[in-house]
């Protein structure tokens, strides 16, 4: 009977004659490790990613199943024999693989709650992160995750005024304001409170909160105060959660402690109060207030403004033109901003009723966000009238990007959909030269929580953050950078001052796949002194505007509505194909610089506009020789390419093998590198690019900068 001691680990390949083994060992399970594709064994076994325990005899009672995607590793079978059950081989063999993957992100996996295995997998040091729903019928998955490198009642007249308004918490100054105007006998000054007027209250509804009654229960006269009582009930008075207030609370006192803020204690208590009512909006003039705007809104997602600021912004959305929608990456979708006056239509799409989400509540984000311009920016992903997703960007922190709104919906791109718009979020964060994303969203999708997960965010107290730097450096110069750009900041950005000082450590910079690792996890960033190699790769116009440049797929307008495909067009890897011949020594890790060629001929890219240049820099995950049709077979859930395309590429002579090159995480320059600026960087004045050229990292340090100029 096996024991701990007497269990060896190790990595088989596809010659190994314990594969048979691992074979049968899956067919007396299957049942519950389910169906898996005629050769995958193989396959897997050929990449090494099949580990076996051998007892003492040497047979094989067990073996992990795993594969590799971009940061994180995932087991995909543990499989023991019944007879050694019990006795720790699970758990070596999952030791092994921690042991083998610590560069990594870390290990996840996916496994049926019905099996009660929560136990065993929570002894291994596995998180249950989320349940999705399973294949089977009835049943729930569990996604278990292992971090290597951490980075992180209504009633119903309420209901029905924040389903048709949107709802702005007025200030003590406010009301009193509003009250004193309301109740002068002289009102020929000529000069009427902005939030009397008649088109404001037709949009905006004006609302308070039961702390009002604690200050007017301050006034002595009986009159007076009935008065305002009464003036007070002609406004919606939001109710708040009472168990929640007291920590809201203690925690604004701590804030106005920390930042050596002066403010009363009513003003406080209704500021808490206005906080757990859960307001978007808090109207005031009180400098008090005004003075705790950034850290209200940070703190707690809270605008504090002048009343002024919000009625000037809702002007200029009723007087702004129509958005012209934007084709995505040569598709037949379109990204369109939001208008004033679609919530209701955007709330019955995207609302989530599964968790569930108030409704009325998801209307008045929106309507918050729609009337705050210059802070926030709402768009919508549309096929025809048909609405695919919205997106809230947020830019009230100089340093970061925060989307408070992304839903994708439920429909057969959503997955796919959710990583493209975290993906070119990630981008747009970072040419606006904002050092970080942050998703806040509190009713997240399970299509994009998991694609949050397979990326580089780190779960913090406040949603999902995630570094995004714009730089090139060296390794120490960008420790040197971060330590000094989260010096002030508090611990949720501990995961990245834990990144800078492993950057001082040179075995990870020497190491091309550590390196790699650490710029995806910085995405964009490069580091210069890293060992990933970079080749210049040529490829045609047209395979170029398939795989990643969206901006030559825009020069391909889409007949009779149909574009490229969204399930391909809107991918984060790719593969290209191409001969083995003059391969330069191309293999991963390494990064390309796609150089799209002047070649116009007649269905070879005629027409396209902006070639001859470096337009794009990408990381290869995989380089794989094989026949044509075995290729096409492995990647086409990947490419766009058909299969006659594929059995047209130059075979070698004497194998007929050709190349497929899987990539990912395409950065597309603001400015193309053109041929002329190429050939002097390179100090070629007869460049010929047929073939892959393997460049030095001085070259691709100024290539890469003239990209990004």
């Amino acid at each position: 009977m096996a024991t701990d001691a007497q269990i060896k680990i190790e990595a088989i390949d596809n010659h190994s004659p314990h594969l048979e083994t691992v074979r049968k060992l899956w067919r007396a399970n299957s049942k519950t490790l389910g169906n898996f594709p005629k050769g995958a064994f193989e396959e897997h076994a050929a990449r090494r990613q099949i580990l076996v325990a051998l007892d003492s005899e040497g047979s094989c009672v067990g073996y992990l199943l795993y594969r590799r995607s971009r940061d994180w590793f995932a087991i995909a079978h543990l499989c023991i024999d019944p007879d050694c059950r019990g006795k720790g081989v699970a758990k070596q063999l999952v030791e092994h693989l921690k042991q083998i993957t610590t560069s990594s992100r870390g290990i996840k996996l996916k496994c049926r709650r019905d099996y009660n295995l929560q136990g065993m997998w929570s002894s291994f040091g596995f998180i249950p992160t989320l349940d999705v729903e399973a294949k089977a019928k009835n049943k729930k998955l569990t996604i278990w995750v292992l971090e290597h490198n951490p980075l992180p009642l209504f009633s119903t007249i309420i209901q029905q005024q924040l389903e048709s308004k949107l709802c702005a918490m007025i200030a003590p100054d406010i009301f009193c304001d509003l009250y004193t105007e309301e109740n002068t006998e002289n009102i020929d000054s000529g000069e009427e409170n902005i939030l009397l007027a008649d088109w404001v209250q037709t949009e905006l509804n004006l609302c308070i909160n039961d702390e009002i009654f604690n200050q007017i229960n301050r006034i002595d006269n009986i009159q007076e105060r009935d008065s305002q009582r009464y003036f007070a009930q002609s406004f919606t008075c939001l109710p708040c959660n009472n168990h929640r207030l007291e920590d809201n609370l203690n925690l604004l006192q701590k804030i106005i402690r920390i930042n050596n803020f002066i403010i009363d204690e009513y003003n406080l208590r209704y500021l808490a109060r206005s906080i757990t009512s859960e307001s978007h909006v808090f109207l005031t003039r009180d400098k008090q207030l005004l003075d705790l705007a950034d850290v209200i809104y940070e703190q707690f997602r809270l605008s504090v403004i002048y009343p002024e600021e919000l009625i000037l912004q809702m002007d200029e959305l009723r007087d702004k033109p129509d958005y012209q929608p934007i084709r995505l990456s040569g598709t037949s979708l379109e990204e369109i901003q939001v208008k004033s006056g679609q919530e209701d239509v955007l709330a019955n799409y995207f609302y989530n009723s599964t968790i569930p989400e108030n409704k009325a509540e998801f209307q008045q984000q929106l309507r918050r966000y729609l009337a705050e311009p210059d802070k926030f920016e709402c768009v919508v992903v549309r096929e025809k009238d048909n609405l695919l997703a919205l997106i809230v960007y947020g830019r009230q922190k100089k340093q970061e990007l925060e989307i408070p709104i992304l839903r994708v919906g439920n429909h057969n791109l959503s997955s796919t959909l959710a990583r493209h718009i975290i993906f070119k979020s990630i981008l747009k964060s970072a040419s606006e030269q904002r050092h970080f994303t942050r998703i806040t969203d509190p009713y997240l999708e399970d299509a994009v929580t998991e694609a949050i997960q397979e990326d580089a965010f780190v779960k913090v107290l406040n949603g999902w953050l995630k570094a995004n730097l714009s730089v090139v450096k060296t390794s120490s110069e960008l420790s040197e950078y971060i330590t000094s750009l989260v010096s002030n900041f508090g611990e949720e950005y501990n995961f990245i001052r834990e990144l800078a000082n492993n950057l001082n450590n040179e075995t990870l910079v020497i190491d091309a796949q550590s390196a790699v690792d650490i710029e995806r996890f910085l995405f964009p960033a490069k580091i210069t002194d890293s060992e990933i190699p970079t080749f210049i790769i040529p490829i045609q116009p047209r395979w170029a505007s398939c795989l990643f440049d969206e901006h030559l797929a825009n020069q391909m307008l889409p007949l009779d509505g149909f574009g490229a495909k969204p399930e391909l067009a809107f991918n984060r890897e790719a593969v290209y194909y191409r001969s083995v011949k003059n391969d330069r020594g191309l293999n991963s890790p390494c990064r390309i610089l796609w150089y799209v060629s002047e070649t116009q001929h007649e269905g070879k890219g005629k027409g396209f506009q902006n070639v001859g240049h470096i337009r794009a820099c990408s990381y290869v995950d995989e380089v794989i020789i094989g026949k044509p049709k075995e290729l096409y077979q492995r990647f086409q859930r990947l490419g766009v390419y058909k299969l006659s395309n594929v059995e047209n590429i130059p075979k070698d002579k004497k194998s007929g093998n050709i190349m497929a090159i899987r990539f990912s995480d395409t950065e597309l320059f603001n400015n193309p590198v053109s041929y002329q600026e190429l050939q002097q960087v390179l100090n070629k004045n007869n460049l010929l690019l047929v073939s892959p050229n393997e460049i030095n990292k001085e070259s691709f340090i100024r290539l890469y900068n003239l990209g990004n100029r």
